[in-house]
């Protein structure tokens, strides 16, 4: 049985259940059945607020986690696993960001080597010829 209960969580139930109980012994034009599930809820709610514990808080939280895998044991699951996403974003930037340079880099390099004279002398003929029968092909 654990304690999981806040604090004001105990008190609000104490608080509750002390009403329903008082209720139950001193209200008036009750039925018997009225007074017998006023007090039982009251004496349930006293007993909660003392040990601290939820029959019902349980019951939830048990179905909502079949596996019975802890809250915090999932979240740091989560969080592993958004650091890993985030290493992987990184590296992959990296590496994109590496290919770029390198890119660049051979653009760089390319562009800095001279265009022979042959070629140069061809591109410029190429300009003044007339057209001939092969282009128009």
């Amino acid at each position: 049985m654990q304690r999981k209960m806040h604090p004001a969580d105990r008190y609000l139930r104490l608080a509750t259940g002390v009403a329903s109980l008082s209720s139950a012994v001193y209200g008036r034009r009750q039925s018997a059945l009225t007074r017998a599930l006023l007090a039982g809820f009251g004496a349930m709610k006293i007993a909660e607020a003392v040990t601290g514990f939820c029959p019902m808080k349980a019951s939830v939280e048990r179905l909502a986690n079949p596996s019975g895998v802890s809250a915090e044991s999932t979240r740091q699951w989560v969080q592993k696993a958004a650091r890993a996403v985030g290493d992987g974003a990184k590296r992959a930037a990296q590496k994109a960001q590496d290919a770029v340079e390198q890119a660049a880099d051979l653009v760089q390099t390319k562009s800095d080597t001279p265009i022979p004279d042959e070629v140069a002398k061809f591109l410029v003929e190429d300009n003044k010829r007339e057209p001939s029968d092969e282009d128009n092909a």
